[in-house]
């Protein structure tokens, strides 16, 4: 049996590849571009107790649900920035468990690069000049986001497509090497919506909100995890609506859009992590909803 990488694995460009190992079969990319999340699809026999993936260190337990031919299971995973990530050929594994007997099986997925394109912004020179009070609390506020992408859960549901969170059109794409006031700076990790303060922004998918605070660069922020590793991010707010812990469902409200932080104007900064590999967020999108 061959599962299919759900349509995703096509709108992304990838080549997908089945590897199989007895009745534990695989299916994945074998390329993919940095920066990029894609979808593996992985089949094993129906008296198959649990699943493991590994993946860049992390691991993930995603559900194995009934399917035509036995039993089947599906998660979003992340290949980093180049910036993030060292090494050219990432090795994938899955591991199934039977009856105490481990079955597995590796899949080699090599990183491609990309050359993105430079911003060049203005900001408040404030942004540029760090103190040592300024630089203990980012590295707080840092170690509280990665503690926050780091986050691996059960997925309660699917969660692809991801929903647009805010009307507007996008103003900056994800990657872009950023220069602020003339000095590099980290790549764009996430995608900018032109929106008017005040316009409501949604969860792109259902979560539980698992972050939220007032961060030097990223300004109001809320943090949601969808599960299987994957969390969302939204920056810049006038006013976050929800707390830590909160559920949410695909759709609702968490926020407004605003004008806090490292910005020029007010707009959204939506950002995705799978496993802590920062992605672009659009190539989860339906391409009509783009």
């Amino acid at each position: 049996m061959r599962l299919r990488a759900a349509a995703f694995v096509i709108l992304l460009a990838l080549a997908p590849r089945a590897t199989a190992v007895g009745e534990l079969l695989l299916d994945c990319p074998e390329r993919v571009d940095e920066g990029t999340a894609f979808v593996i699809a992985v089949a094993a026999d129906t008296g198959t107790d649990s699943l493991r993936v590994d993946w860049l260190g992390e691991t993930l337990r995603p559900a194995l649900l009934p399917g035509p031919g036995g039993l089947e299971a599906r998660a979003v995973l992340g290949m980093g920035m180049h910036e993030r990530l060292d090494g050219d050929v990432h090795t994938l594994t899955v591991t199934a468990w039977r009856r105490g007997v481990a079955q597995r099986v590796t899949q080699g997925i090599a990183r491609e690069p990309r050359d993105y394109p430079e911003q060049h912004l203005e900001v408040a020179q404030e942004f540029n000049e760090m103190s040592p009070e300024k630089l203990e609390r980012i590295r707080k506020e840092q170690a509280a986001t990665r503690e926050a992408l780091r986050r691996v859960t059960p997925s309660p549901r699917w969660p692809l497509p991801l929903s647009r969170p805010v009307a507007g059109r996008t103003t900056s794409d994800f990657g872009l090497r950023r220069f602020f006031n003339g000095e590099p700076k980290n790549p764009h990790t996430g995608v900018d919506f032109g929106a008017k303060a005040g316009t409501p922004v949604s969860v792109c998918a259902d979560g539980v909100v698992i972050l939220t605070g007032e961060h030097y660069f990223a300004g109001n922020c809320v943090y949601v995890d969808h599960g299987d590793g994957l969390v969302s991010m939204y920056y810049h707010l006038s006013a976050i609506g929800v707390t830590v812990g909160q559920p949410l469902r695909r759709g609702e409200i968490l926020g407004r859009v605003g004008a806090t932080g490292r910005v020029t104007a007010a707009h959204l900064h939506w950002g995705v992590s799978a496993q802590g590999q920062l992605v672009d967020p659009l190539l989860l999108m339906d391409p009509a909803e783009r």
